[in-house]
């Protein structure tokens, strides 16, 4: 494909032509898993960080301004979404140690069961939340979201999103006072 094609093809994706879009879908979704693969080592992770790419893509394909190639462009997006993968990752899974521990003590029966009671009371705590605190939180904390992306997705204010996230930390805090 031509610049010239690719340029006709990302003009009418703006305005709405779905197989516009398809035919930039079809070229290059695959070269950019393979490219996500490379970050992520794992393909079905990489399928689903680009299929994001490419709604993202659509959704906001109106406002879309290339200072640079759509290849490079699309590079770039595929990397930046890898990277924040990565991030998100490597937290949770700094934050599970911080909760849960590592797993040093595991042969210590009467650490295992404190891990466990732990873990069960964390879940209790989460489960008797207000349905919006908790999925404020979850949102926050496992999904990764900003207070921002928070109160959008869920038409709230950012202020009824930061509310909300005090006083989930505060009933977890109160919740596991004992193991912390």
């Amino acid at each position: 494909m031509n610049e010239n094609e690719l340029k006709v093809l990302i003009d009418k994706m703006k305005v709405g032509d779905r197989e516009s879009f398809n035919k930039l879908f079809r070229r290059y979704y695959n070269p950019l898993t393979r490219f996500c693969v490379r970050f992520v080592a794992d393909g079905d992770q990489a399928q689903e960080i680009v299929q994001d790419l490419f709604v993202k893509l659509w959704t906001n394909r109106e406002k879309l301004v290339f200072n640079t190639s759509f290849e490079s462009y699309m590079l770039r997006s595929v990397r930046n979404a890898a990277i924040t993968f990565i991030n998100k990752e490597r937290s949770h899974a700094e934050a599970n140690e911080r909760v849960l521990g590592d797993d040093s003590d595991a042969n210590d029966p009467s650490e295992t069961l404190q891990s466990n009671n732990l873990e069960s009371s964390y879940r209790a705590i989460l489960a008797s939340m207000p349905e919006k605190r908790r999925e404020v939180f979850l949102a926050s904390r496992y999904d990764g979201m900003k207070y921002s992306e928070i109160a959008e997705k869920m038409d709230l204010s950012q202020k009824t999103v930061e509310s909300h996230m005090s006083a989930a930390i505060k009933q977890l805090r109160e919740g596991l006072k004992d193991y912390l």
